[in-house]
């Protein structure tokens, strides 16, 4: 009943913005917001039944560090699962502008706690992430508030999908606090996420954009709220923009990562 009582409060507050899915969801944002913050206090006693040689041997800096890679990991896996399944969803596809699914804005909920997480540490932590993550970090919780509340969903898909890649991306962190990064496995697995990279959170987002920029220019936007439209296609450049910087790093790390004798060699000469 209390919470009943909360529900006017939230219409109240974000429905004259055009953000009805907030009062809809608000529930389920919260509740994967505490499920997010619980499983990262879990994963430090799972992590020592199940890890304890690797996990024994962290400094607690980098227990910390193993536990949110942990937590990302596991939600990278759900991003990806659920994208995929509704990647080729007709009603979603057929009108991108407009096209809904109810069951769609239920997982875009969850993904919600997540990422305000995800933002909230990026606040804490500020030092370690920087502004660029910052950046990406903002722009997403927006851009899920507004396809939550039935503008532009589709666009959740290639926003999202990149999501597929970090489920590498944080494999690769767990191998290398496990001490596997001399190993066959972290050079296949981290190909597999170069790859995944460039083709999906680049090629993929950045083809989408494109084709979102296009439409908010010649107005063909639905009845989607046109300036979300517009911020949309600004949230698509900027990401895409964030994706071609953190490549030159990931190209770094990518050439030391296969030829680790370079790194060596030039600590020797050095």
């Amino acid at each position: 009943m209390m919470l009943d009582s909360i529900d006017p409060w939230v219409h109240a507050a974000f429905d004259p913005l055009h953000l009805s899915g907030v009062g809809a969801y608000w529930r389920v944002i919260s509740a994967s917001l505490l499920g997010h913050i619980v499983l990262l206090r879990l994963l430090p006693l799972a992590s020592k039944l199940l890890f304890p040689n690797a996990y024994g041997r962290l400094s607690t800096a980098d227990k910390h560090a193993w536990c949110v890679s942990l937590t990302t990991l596991v939600h990278s896996i759900y991003d990806s699962f659920f994208i995929l399944a509704f990647i080729n969803h007709p009603v979603l596809n057929d009108n991108k502008m407009d096209g809904f699914n109810q069951n769609f804005e239920y997982y875009l909920a969850v993904a919600m706690g997540y990422y305000m997480w995800d933002l909230s540490t990026c606040i804490i932590n500020f030092a370690d992430y920087g502004y660029m993550y910052l950046i990406h970090g903002s722009l997403g919780v927006f851009g899920l508030l507004i396809v939550i509340s039935r503008h532009l969903q589709f666009y959740a898909i290639p926003y999202l999908l990149p999501e597929l890649s970090s489920v590498f991306l944080h494999i690769r962190h767990l191998l290398k606090f496990a001490g596997y990064s001399n190993t066959l496995l972290y050079k296949v697995n981290f190909l597999i996420f170069l790859v995944a990279y460039v083709g999906i959170r680049i090629g993929f987002e950045a083809y989408h954009s494109a084709r979102l920029v296009i439409d908010v220019y010649h107005k063909r936007t639905g009845h989607a709220f046109y300036p979300y439209a517009v911020f949309y296609a600004i949230l698509g450049i900027t990401l895409t923009t964030l994706n071609v910087i953190w490549l030159r790093q990931i190209l770094k790390a990518a050439y030391y990562t296969l030829y680790p004798t370079t790194k060596k060699n030039k600590a020797k000469t050095n």
